[in-house]
């Protein structure tokens, strides 16, 4: 089992690095969406669909809403920038509902009735993995060679790894035993220690690239940085919730030894939205070379 998995996690890696750096950002922008389009399929069964017919009607409606965020924001082929204001307008949608989402997480398992249901999920699908979908399209847009993607990408491994380790080592406290017993308070602040050094280590290829950077921006871009790592805890929480809900282990098994995309995603959906809002935010006239 664990050689499948780390198999599986290197293709996957690899995968990601050719999709990410050896691409356009509008061929990018196919590839996040087809995998996306994988775990919106899985969401139909976070959902409780189990009608193919439904499942595929879902998956239907989610395409033309991409299609028409990708009018919106003018996504084709030849398309040098994305504008910078629906997309923080898109993003800043995604940020709130999560905070909505903490609220869910806080109450589970006694809020439960209030929002389980196949039309309140399928709504949720929709505010979740849209926002992610064109937050990970916009940071490929910004910076070409990938390093945006990547930068969020190792923020959220690392919060992850180091949230792994320490709780292994040190957690005694359930973070959140309803949900996700493995996890315990120590693992969180281990993980948002480590999300912090890293994040500490990033300002410098940041500050060659947007800088000079101001001591109140580099300031910013680390509580930032904490904030994706926060809510990329939130996502994997979520998902976890919705899991719980219709007596799922994983979410698709696509993916040997990890599940579904949804399973490997789950802290990015959150985590996405945050890190392209702040960014847009505090580097909004970055030229990159």
């Amino acid at each position: 089992m664990l050689r499948t998995r780390v198999l599986t996690a290197l293709v996957m890696l690899l995968v990601l690095y050719i999709a990410t750096v050896w691409t356009t950002p509008y061929q990018f922008a196919l590839f996040v969406s087809a995998v996306l389009l994988v775990g919106v399929y899985e969401w139909t069964g976070l959902m409780g669909l189990r009608n193919l017919a439904a499942r595929a009607l879902y998956l239907f409606l989610f395409l033309l809403a991409m299609a028409a965020l990708a009018g919106l924001t003018g996504l084709q082929v030849d398309s040098a920038s994305l504008p910078r204001t629906p997309v923080l307008l898109i993003s800043g949608a995604g940020v709130l509902f999560w905070l909505f989402a903490f609220v869910l997480i806080r109450h589970y398992p006694a809020n439960e009735s209030r929002w389980v249901g196949w039309p309140k999920t399928g709504l949720m699908g929709f505010v979740v993995l849209l926002p992610t979908w064109m937050a990970l399209i916009q940071l490929k847009y910004l910076e070409i060679h990938g390093a945006l993607v990547f930068a969020l990408v190792a923020l959220v491994s690392i919060a992850d790894i180091g949230a792994y380790f320490t709780g292994r080592a040190w957690g005694r406290t359930k973070l959140a035993p309803t949900l996700s017993p493995g996890k315990s308070w120590e693992g969180f602040w281990g993980g948002m220690a480590c999300c912090f050094l890293l994040a500490l280590a990033l300002l410098y290829p940041l500050n060659l690239f947007a800088g000079p950077l101001s001591l109140p921006q580099s300031l910013a871009a680390l509580v930032a940085a904490m904030i994706v790592a926060v809510f990329s805890v939130l996502g994997d929480l979520f998902e976890s919730m919705l899991k719980r809900s219709q007596g799922l282990k994983d979410s698709g098994r696509v993916l040997p030894g990890h599940g579904g995309v949804l399973d490997r995603i789950d802290s990015l959906t959150a985590a996405a939205p945050v890190f392209i809002f702040f960014f847009l935010l505090l580097f909004a006239d970055v030229s990159w070379p």
